[in-house]
């Protein structure tokens, strides 16, 4: 005879809508689960103990949740503005389960982070909203002194290969300068948003699409500093029908491109819009060719008509990202953050948490350390 879970059905239910199953998305659930999860939560049946592991897993709910008297009081999702649909303080009924989820393993994270370097004596930046006229090119100014990047500096980052680099780079520095901590989703869609951010006093948080090209994720990163400067939090898409979206994309841009440098680079090209006069550009700065082609639309150096017609017909050189494919310990790092990882490997390595910690707050084994070691400082 199997054995059934006595568990709370009021606890299953609120377990489920916690999760975002609710508003559609319960087609989502795994077949096992949407065919019984209604009797469950009428009390009318209950799961066996291995029906519950598997809902316990799916919801990212302890199993010993299911069996209190009323949910705990908690709920660490953020209020956040969605501009690509304009409503606020609605994040379940207008996301995935799959974002719900990386938004509030973020926030769990920056709680892990902050707690970790007050216990390692590190002072915690203050991230500060400046008092700044509503101009693209004020705030832009404003973000490369903050920053301290000059824009040699930046243009030196330059690889090769692919633009990496930049992306690796930039997140250092918002780490560095500013205590932006930087996340990257795993499984979102990118027709579900391509980045956010949500605003705190101490280590706002970047989250960027894992799914995103190199390119989309450097733009993002500007695009959602940004936001934080005006006070805000955000969920972002590709749409640009807010004054503050447009906004944000143009102070990215100037960023990222600055008007007045791109005049002194294109003067005397007479081809701007061949292949290699836009790869010369867009590898200079570390962007992608829509980027480059919106500045130049932008400066008034090309027509509207030849910006949408080789937007139509130039596919970004890094389109997407390989996803969650190739190394564990290399993916774990982009979807955590290196400047998250160092905290958690310094609290290591004085002894503040042990290995099983170490493992709960960065879901790699005990024997990942030598390797996270030697990635981030060559070994020991």
């Amino acid at each position: 005879m199997v054995t059934k879970a006595k568990i709370n059905s009021a606890m299953m239910k609120w377990a489920r809508e916690y999760a975002g199953f609710t508003h559609g998305h319960e087609e989502r659930l795994p077949k096992d689960i949407k065919s019984k999860y209604e009797a469950w939560e009428k009390g009318e049946n209950s799961p066996t103990w291995n029906q519950l592991r598997e809902v316990s897993k799916k919801y990212h709910i302890p199993t010993a949740f299911f069996f209190m008297d009323c949910p705990p009081n908690f709920d660490n999702l953020p209020n956040m503005i969605n501009y690509r649909k304009l409503v606020a303080d609605s994040i379940y009924e207008t996301n995935s389960p799959n974002l719900i989820n990386n938004i509030r393993k973020s926030e769990t994270r920056r709680e892990i982070y902050l707690d970790l370097l007050n216990e390692l004596n590190e002072d915690i930046l203050l991230f500060k909203v400046p008092k700044l006229e509503h101009d693209t090119k004020i705030f832009s100014n404003y973000i490369r002194e903050i920053l301290d990047i000059s824009l040699s500096t930046q243009k030196s980052w330059y690889k090769e290969v692919n633009h990496y680099n930049f992306l690796n780079k930039w997140k250092e520095v918002l780490n560095e300068k500013l205590g932006v901590l930087i996340f990257e989703t795993e499984g979102v869609l990118l027709e579900e948003m391509r980045a956010l951010c949500i605003f705190h006093e101490k280590i706002p948080i970047i989250l960027l699409n894992g799914k995103d090209s190199v390119n989309g994720r450097i733009f993002s990163l500007f695009h959602e500093l940004t936001h934080l400067l005006l006070g805000e939090s955000a969920i972002c898409g590709d749409d640009e029908n807010t004054q503050e979206e447009i906004f944000c994309n143009a102070v990215a841009g100037e960023f990222l491109v600055p008007e007045h440098d791109l005049n002194i680079s294109i003067n005397g090209v007479t081809d701007l819009l061949s292949y290699n006069s836009l790869k010369k550009l867009y590898n200079s700065y570390g962007v992608s060719e829509h980027v480059i082609l919106r500045r130049l639309l932008d400066a008034n150096k090309i027509s509207r008509r030849d910006y949408i017609s080789y937007i139509n017909s130039y596919e970004e050189s890094f389109s997407k990202s390989s996803g969650s494919g190739g190394n564990y310990l290399n993916n774990m790092i982009k979807y955590n953050g290196k400047a998250y990882y160092s905290v958690i490997l310094d609290a290591y390595e004085v002894g503040i948490i042990n290995s099983l910690e170490f493992s709960k707050f960065t879901d790699l084994g005990k024997k990942q350390i030598p390797k996270l070691q030697e990635s981030f400082y060559g070994g020991e």
